[in-house]
Order: structure tokens, then sequence, then C-alpha cells
């Protein structure tokens, strides 16, 4: 059974007000006493493995604040009869985000602000182009790539989508066309953005073959998981120019260090690189942590 007020261990971050919002219903513990932590609270950074719960012998609730489930070792969790829930409240925020990146190819805005601040004034080389009725290709269509989708029509842009699952084709309430091959859409698409969760299926799943298969001068979006886009293929394809450009928000390699693929496509010319923050709004974080705390409270049997 859970104490009168159970300990909680948070290990990523929230806004000031989740923090003192929980604290009506659980006792905040710090890394020292994991031995007594009950209720596990998470983001993307933390990886809930066997080695961590190892450590908290007393753990009866995992609350992960996001969509992708990937950082979370669920056999081991069903293995001690834990269960675990996701907090999946960004799908406007990512959309913004990839809708950012685009703008960002169009309007070649990021070129710009480096060359500005370097002192150079080249305005006739920053030719860009209109987002209207480009091809976007998303692939994966959960809750993320509809809102992408949803995001894109409403700029005038063509959408094209690859989904493996039926169901998210029957429930799909928006104008944009089926491909039954990934190759279709790799071949199609003007820019292409990736929405799938990363699982063994999934790993890789944009390698040096796929990447052939794009159209020149396409674009790459990757705002789902590093280990779905081969890096060291992706550079092979901006270097040859086979790609005109590409954004990440992810990388294989988190935090990106300088020895390795991730860093290199970071510091790349023709990469937008962030660090996995485009879908960190202050309302994100709000929402998360209100539904955080709802998830609490019925855990905990509260209204």
């Amino acid at each position: 059974m859970l104490s009168v007020k159970p300990k909680v261990l948070v290990l990523d971050s929230f806004d000031e007000e989740f923090f003192k919002q929980v604290q009506n219903y659980c006792e905040i513990v710090d890394e020292t006493r994991e031995s007594e932590v009950e209720i596990l609270i998470v983001r993307s950074n933390t990886r809930v493995d066997r080695e961590l719960l190892s450590r908290l012998p007393k753990l009866r609730l995992v609350i992960t604040a996001t969509h992708g489930e990937d950082h979370i070792d669920k056999q081991a969790l069903a293995e001690r009869g834990i269960p675990y829930h996701n907090a999946p409240v960004q799908s406007y925020d990512v959309a913004q985000g990839v809708m950012a990146y685009i703008f960002a190819f169009a309007t070649n805005m990021v070129n710009a602000d480096r060359l500005m601040k370097k002192g150079e004034w080249r305005k006739k080389e920053l030719v860009g182009f209109r987002i209207e009725g480009k091809v976007l290709g998303i692939i994966g269509y959960g809750r993320i790539g509809r809102e992408v989708a949803r995001q894109a029509l409403a700029n005038g842009m063509k959408v094209i989508v690859y989904e493996k699952d039926p169901k998210m084709r029957r429930e799909n309430s928006l104008p944009v066309v089926f491909v039954d091959r990934l190759e279709d859409l790799l071949s199609k698409s003007d820019i292409i953005t990736i929405h799938v969760p990363l699982t063994d299926e999934t790993k890789g799943m944009i390698g040096e073959r796929e990447l052939n298969m794009v159209k020149d001068g396409a674009y790459l979006i990757n705002t789902a998981r590093g280990g779905i886009v081969d890096e060291e293929a992706l550079l092979k394809a901006l270097e040859k120019g086979k790609l005109a450009g590409a954004a990440l928000d992810v990388f294989q390699h988190q935090p990106p260090l300088i020895n390795n693929s991730s860093g290199e496509l970071a510091q790349h010319e023709k990469v937008i690189a962030s660090p996995h923050s485009i879908a960190q709004t202050k309302e994100a974080l709000r929402q998360k942590g209100d539904v955080v705390l709802k998830i609490i409270r019925e855990y905990l049997g509260k209204s």
C-alpha cells in the first residue's frame, strides 16, 4: 500500500507551480532517498531501466511526461508489476516547431542570420521559396503527425503520409494522401518529416538506401528520435548535395559531442540543430504538469 503521503522523485524539469502542486499530494525527495521512492516522474532525459529500478525497491508508479516511451523498459516494469503512464500533450508544440523549420528553410532565415552576425550583407544569395504547393511527406501519423498535417495544410502545402497502421488511416479526417510504400513518399516529397517512435523496427529506418531515393534538393526534418536516422548516411547525403538541408531536434548521441556523427551534424552548415527543445513551450510544460498531477490524483483516489 502507498504511504499517507507517498515519496515522489522528479528527475527532469517542470515549472515551479508544478512542484508546489505536487506537494499537496506527495513528499518530494531527492536521489539520496531513492530507497523510499514510491512514485517516479521523468521526461525523455531519464532512462527508466533495470539499473535505475534496482535502486527503487518501493517503487509503485512511473509517470513519463512524454509522447515517446523508448526510454522506458516496459518489460522490467511489468516483471515488478509497476504500472506506468505517459502524458502526450505536446502535439501542437512539436508541429509548431516543424513548421518553424519549414519556414526557416523557405526563407533562408538561419543562413541570413549567420551571415549578418559575421557582418556580411549577401542579399542576392538568399533566395528562398514559397511553401504553398510544396509536398510535405509525413512518416508516422499519430497525434503529432496529424497535427503537423493540419498546420501544413493550413499553410497551403500538399501532404502525403506513410503510415502502416490501418486504424490511423481510418481515423483520418484531413485531405491528405496515403502512400503504401515508404519509397513513394521519399521520391515525391519536397520536405520529409519523421514522426514515428523509436522501436526495433524503426531504428535506422532512414538510411543510405532511403536517402538515395529522395528527390534531389529535398529537406529532412527529424523531431522524433535520433536513432531513426542513420547519421553517417545523412552526413553523406548532405555532403554530396542530395539533400539541400536538414533540421534536427534529436540526435543519436545526446548531447551531441564533437567527436561523433551527432556532433558533426550539429555543426554542419546545412543543418538547423536544436537540443530537443522545439516543443518545450511554457504552455506545454504547464500542461504536462497538469496531466501528471491528474494521474497522481487518480492513482491516490483523490478527485
